[in-house]
């Protein structure tokens, strides 16, 4: 019994504020108004906010530097990577005509497979 009375009520509720919807409203923002001006009374509590996302403005600053900063680091790498593997190429295709011999598609990607691998090793 307890239920069906609190659904009923439920229901007049929400047919009453589908037709005051701006009663609501303007209590909600009466509320906001109201703690925003108890907030800002006591400047303190106002001071330590503002440095909270000052905090949080910086550190998204740093955040966004590093990854800048990453980014054209892992950039610059494979543009080394991509000359390397042109002029090895270009010194084989050299060789090749040596020969007399064409360079298929598959030695090339075998080629940049060995450059690319062997980059960062400082034994090859």
């Amino acid at each position: 019994m307890k239920w069906l009375a609190a659904k009923t009520f439920l229901k007049k509720a929400w047919a009453w504020t589908k037709a005051h919807w701006w009663a609501p409203i303007l209590f909600l923002l009466g509320v906001v108004g109201f703690l925003l001006f108890v907030v800002t009374k006591n400047s303190a509590f106002l001071a330590a906010v503002m440095d909270a996302a000052e905090g949080s403005r910086e550190s998204y600053k740093k955040e966004v530097d590093l990854l800048n900063e990453t980014h054209k680091k892992e950039a610059e790498e494979k543009n080394k990577i991509l000359e390397e593997y042109n002029k090895n190429l270009k010194a084989v295709e050299e060789e090749y005509a040596k020969r007399n011999e064409s360079l298929d598609s598959s030695k090339k990607k075998e080629l940049k497979k060995l450059v690319e691998e062997g980059y960062n090793d400082p034994d090859t």
